[in-house]
Formats: C-alpha cells, sequence, structure tokens
C-alpha cells in the first residue's frame, strides 16, 4: 500500500477521529442522500485497523463501524478512486468481505474517497443498500462532488487548529529587505502561474498539491518535424514565437494557465494553481480560440508564400498533482494520469480538430456542440470515448464561427 504511514498521519493530523457529533457533516450526508436518492449514506474514515464512520444517514452512525478488513470503503482507499458494485453477493471480488457476506448483507454499494490537497485518501463518502441498484455517471460525478465538500469542511476544522502555527510561520519568512523582495517578486511572478510567487517568498517552497478538478490541453503542429528541416531555423524558431505569443495573450485572457512548451507543443490548464469550477468550459473556449488564431497566422503565411501549419488539440478533465522541481533552477509543473490521457488525446486528435475526452464533454456539452467519434484505441487506457469539439453554441457564441464566446457566456463563468 502505497505510503500508508504518510496516509496516517495525515489522518490523525485532523484530529477528528472519535469525535462528537457534528452537524455539518450530519447535514452533508443527509444532502447527499436527498440528491442521490438512497437512504443510507455514511461519511467514513479509515485508520489503521479499522472504519471508523464520521457520520450516518438513515442508520446510526455506529452501524458502519467495523475492522478496516470487513470495509468495503477499504477498497477505495486502497485504489484510490471511486468504487461502484451494482451487487456485491453477485461479484466475486467482494462476495466475501465480511459486510457483504454476513451482516448486514450489503449488496449495492458506491463509494468516492476523501481525498485531501497532498493527496491521501483518508476514508469514504459512501451509499449502501441491501438490494441491487445502479449508480449511473450523473450520480457517480455527485457523489465525488460531495465527498470534496466533506474534504472542505474537514480542512476548516484543520485549518483552525494550525492557524497560529501559520502565523508565526509566515512571521518568519518575512524579514527580507524590500529591494530583494520586489526584485524576487518580478522574477517569481514571471516563472510562476497564479499566486504562487507570492507563497514561494513567504514559505520559502512549495509542496506540490492534489488537485481534483483540472482540465489539461495540448497543442501540436501536424508535420512540424519535416517542415523545420526545410525550413531556415532562425525564421522557424521566430514564427513558432510568433504563434505561441498568441497563444500567451489568449491564456490570460480567459485566465487559463500556461504550463510548458515541448518543442512544438504547448501544455495548458486550468484549475491549477487557482480551483476553478468552469475549469473546462475555458479550457474549450481557450483552444477554440488558439484555432482561430492559428487560421489567422496560416493565412498571412500563405500569402508570403509559406507552408500553413495545420494545428490539432487535444483535451481532458481529471485529477493530478502539480507543484515544483528542482531547487536552483526550478519550475511548475503537473504530474498525473490526467496529464498523460490529455497528450494521448491529442495524439488521436486530426489537423484543425480539438479532440476531448468522456470527462472534458461531461462538463462543458451545456455550452459546446461536440460530435461523438465513438471509442478509440489509446495507448494504455484500451478502448475509450472520444468527442469532437465543434463550437460553442448558437445561444452563446458571439460570432458566426462558435469561436468567441458572447457576452451572455462571459457572464456565467464570471468573466465580466
Amino acid at each position: 500500500m502505497p505510503d500508508e504511514q504518510g496516509r496516517l498521519e495525515e489522518l490523525l493530523s485532523y484530529q477528528i477521529l472519535d469525535t462528537e457529533q457534528e452537524y455539518a457533516f450530519d447535514d452533508l450526508v443527509d444532502f447527499a442522500s436527498n440528491i442521490l436518492g438512497f437512504p443510507f449514506v455514511f461519511i467514513n474514515l479509515i485508520d489503521s485497523d479499522r472504519q471508523w464512520p464520521l457520520a450516518g444517514s438513515g442508520l446510526p452512525r455506529e452501524a458502519a463501524q467495523c475492522p478496516r478488513n470487513d470495509s468495503l470503503c477499504n477498497f477505495v482507499v486502497k485504489h484510490h478512486e471511486a468504487l461502484i458494485i451494482p451487487d456485491a453477493q453477485a461479484d466475486d471480488r467482494y462476495s466475501s468481505v465480511a459486510v457483504v457476506c454476513n451482516e448486514p448483507h450489503v449488496r449495492f454499494y458506491a463509494g468516492a474517497p476523501l481525498i485531501n490537497k497532498n493527496g491521501h485518501a483518508l476514508g469514504s463518502l459512501c451509499v449502501v443498500d441491501f438490494e441491487p441498484r445502479e449508480f449511473p455517471y450523473e450520480k457517480v460525478e455527485n457523489l465525488k462532488s460531495i465527498s470534496r465538500q466533506v474534504v472542505a469542511q474537514m480542512e476548516l476544522r484543520k485549518q483552525l487548529i494550525e492557524t497560529q502555527e501559520l502565523k508565526e510561520q509566515l512571521k518568519n519568512h518575512l524579514g527580507s529587505l524590500e529591494e530583494e523582495k520586489n526584485i524576487s517578486e518580478r522574477f517569481l511572478k514571471n516563472l510562476l502561474p497564479g499566486n504562487l510567487s507570492q507563497q514561494w517568498l513567504k514559505n520559502g517552497s512549495i509542496e506540490p498539491l492534489y488537485y481534483d478538478e483540472v482540465t489539461i490541453g495540448f497543442t501540436d503542429f501536424v508535420n512540424f518535424t519535416n517542415n523545420s528541416l526545410q525550413g531556415d531555423p532562425a525564421e522557424l524558431i521566430h514564427r513558432l514565437s510568433e504563434y505561441f505569443s498568441s497563444f500567451d495573450e489568449i491564456c490570460d485572457l480567459l485566465g487559463v494557465e500556461k504550463l510548458k512548451t515541448i518543442g512544438d507543443s504547448f501544455m495548458f490548464g486550468c484549475g491549477i494553481p487557482e480551483r476553478n469550477r468552469h475549469h473546462a468550459t475555458l479550457s474549450c473556449l481557450t483552444a477554440l480560440l488558439f484555432q482561430r488564431q492559428v487560421g489567422e497566422l496560416n493565412d498571412i503565411q500563405e500569402k508570403l508564400g509559406r507552408s500553413p501549419w495545420p494545428m490539432r488539440v487535444g483535451i481532458h478533465s481529471g485529477p493530478l498533482m502539480a507543484g515544483i522541481v528542482g531547487k536552483s533552477k526550478f519550475s511548475y509543473d503537473v504530474w498525473g494520469d490526467t496529464v498523460n490521457i490529455a497528450s494521448r488525446f491529442e495524439q488521436n486528435s486530426e489537423e484543425e480538430r480539438i479532440n476531448i475526452s468522456e470527462a472534458t464533454h461531461y462538463r462543458i456539452k451545456q455550452f459546446f456542440d461536440c460530435t461523438p467519434r465513438g471509442s478509440i484505441e489509446i495507448k494504455g487506457k484500451g478502448s475509450t470515448k472520444m468527442f469532437w469539439l465543434d463550437r460553442i453554441k448558437k445561444e452563446y457564441s458571439g460570432d458566426k464561427d462558435g469561436l468567441v464566446a458572447n457576452e451572455r457566456l462571459f457572464k456565467i463563468l464570471s468573466l465580466q
């Protein structure tokens, strides 16, 4: 089990085990029960040798207390992802678990991990029933969303405990000379996204953090390698800089982060380091503006007698870790399956098209017209659903091609 000792230390740091019932958590499980349409909902924390229920709906919370090895929530913590079991008694992987084969004879189970900002799964928000049930994708997303609210409430408790210590730490790191501080701030603001430069100046470091809702995109110029062999290197770099500089301006306009450039690929993301509920929508708007900008620049290049650079884009939404790499020549970077999948979606895209995942499509479909591509094999993931991002829906579009958002959409996204 990866870093189990670290996970247990994190859990204990919340000082929440064996505490009295609290209204905030009881309210969350009652809310989950109403939203999901299931009477039995629990917040279970997984200690070293037991499952301890923080809150319960439909049954007393004590009903969910059991040894860790007898718990289905233990599987959620181990695998660090949501677990849906339509009929546990009919599933050989879980039929021998004590809560399934013995009292209370659980049949249906759905659990989402309670993952804190350091990426540790502390427990699970789970729904159970005593007969087989189905649990569609929308309810899985609702369960995960409420699990994040549980973690947020736990963080508020923890912050109260740590407030005095944090004040002392901040005070100790604010003693540098004003001129040196200004020089450092100007440098770091150009190097690090968001307000991370301020964090670096205050703390002297930035620990990698877990982000559960992020959208990552990759662009790529098709046949760039062949084109680079035929042109003047200095002219090539100048032209690439022109394209990427325009991408920088679009990212700044929409509050999307430029993460890095890798050769002719431009990597961007939204939801890091500042969380944004509209991360997927803003990333898709960014990609559409990229396509429009590339089209305009390609028209100019063709008038100059040069070959156009057709671009393809891939986008995926999900969780990842992000933080600083290195100590002297450091950089901000992101890691995780979400990044790898976004890259695979770019590789499976086509010229002048934007290829998005099912996870991204779920978050943006109310604002955009998309075309299903069906399921396509990708390396390391097997058959995966893909969608073409075609345009902004007409009611939200500020131009006939559906590449620019109108005032109505900008207001929804709180950009005006």
